[in-house]
């Protein structure tokens, strides 16, 4: 059988001459001799046993063997699983505080009401506690196929005979991304954002269900993506993102507020500090992969400077269900990229980069290069 090597795999040298292999949302980290760097770039694409034997020898075949048997190499179709990933969301915790978000409630059930009508086949991508495919069920719907990866789905099937719609919902276990049903769906539901919208690659795992489950003509709810940009000048997100990283008592803690500055937080921003007219910087269909985002241009107030603040907005079919912070507040709030200060009025011109990091692609890293004042910027954000 071939295997290769699973999506979010990184290695790095440690001080005795050995590799540090890691796939974080596998639950792998393994110590192996330098030469698996070379091994681990073969099978890039899938390889069998034999193959690597008779182009790297016999030790190599073992070094293969091991990394199959912790993980690291896969079947092709499971390069891209990521069961860490999906055992975090059966925390009660995490229900909890997604249920508690009045908005976004609200949002999904009217949503939900105008568009699942009688007879309707609905599949639930991603169900967590059976909350949209209950409601689906309640619409109306023949059949709800209730999709989930993680052990949140026994409460969910509490909760459908709980409600009474046990005999239309059809709980299943497994990633939504790889999941074929038995039959095509009229309607697609699904909640798997995570921040600044596209953490947790949810829209490449959408596309991919789309394409093996969605009828034609059939709808996905919601319709589309939109991400916002603007800078801002609330300085008491910069002290939460990077003060705490001071010196204290003589201890230099200049590494952590370097690593800071990298890493975006999700909090609540107040609409009057934006030194900006907000800009859209991507609008994404869903059951597509999101394509590039476009260059911003903004004109921006004679202000204090201090990062970015992000936030997406959700088509959900007749109306707009925004996370700005002119917006009703939800669990996602706004994201904060933070930068060092700057006093430049005028016309600035940004360039944002969004793609997943290398070793996690739940995650999500944010570049805006832009120039202002006459001087040009970058900076870079890892978003989860």
């Amino acid at each position: 059988m071939a295997y290769q090597r699973a999506r979010d795999v990184s290695a790095a040298f440690t001080p005795d001459g050995r590799l540090l292999v890691r796939a974080p949302m596998r639950g792998v980290a393994v110590r192996t001799p330098a030469f698996a760097a070379e091994l681990l770039a073969f099978c890039s694409e899938p390889r069998e046993a034999s193959e690597v034997e008779r182009s790297y020898g016999p030790q190599a075949r073992q070094l293969f063997e091991r990394m199959v048997a912790v993980g690291l190499l896969c079947a092709p179709d499971q390069a891209l699983e990521t069961p860490v990933f999906f055992a975090n969301f059966a925390s009660l915790d995490t229900h909890r505080r997604m249920l508690a978000d009045g908005p976004r409630m609200d949002a999904y059930a009217r949503a939900i009401a105008a568009t699942v009508r009688p007879g309707m086949v609905v599949l639930d991508a991603g169900t967590g506690s059976g909350i949209l495919a209950a409601q689906a069920a309640l619409a109306g719907a023949r059949t709800v196929y209730a999709v989930d990866n993680s052990d949140a789905l026994d409460l969910a099937v509490e909760v459908f005979a709980a409600s009474g719609v046990a005999d239309r919902v059809r709980p299943v276990r497994g990633d939504f991304r790889n999941v074929a049903l038995p039959e095509k769906v009229d309607v697609i539901v699904t909640e798997t954002f995570g921040a600044f919208g596209l953490a947790e690659d949810g829209m490449s795992d959408i596309a991919e269900c789309a394409t093996r489950n969605l009828a034609p003509g059939g709808v996905i709810l919601p319709r589309a993506l939109d991400l916002w940009l603007a800078p801002t000048s609330e300085r008491a997100a910069l002290d939460e993102a990077v003060g705490p990283f001071a010196s204290f008592r003589g201890v230099d803690l200049s590494p952590l507020q370097q690593a800071g500055w990298g890493r975006g937080i999700t909090r609540e921003l107040r609409a009057d500090a934006l030194i900006a007219e907000p800009q859209r910087v991507l609008h994404a269909d869903l059951g597509y992969d999101p394509p590039a985002p476009t260059a911003a241009g903004f004109e921006v107030a004679d202000a204090e400077f201090v990062g970015w603040c992000g936030w997406f907005d959700l088509d959900m079919g007749d109306f707009v269900f925004s996370t700005g912070p002119s917006a009703p507040m939800t669990h996602w709030k706004q994201q904060y990229l933070p930068s060092p200060p700057l006093q430049a009025p005028g016309s600035w011109t940004v360039e944002v980069g969004l793609a997943p990091p290398p070793d996690d692609r739940r995650g999500l890293e944010v570049s805006c290069a832009w120039t202002a004042g006459g001087a040009s910027r970058r900076t870079c954000h890892r978003l989860r």
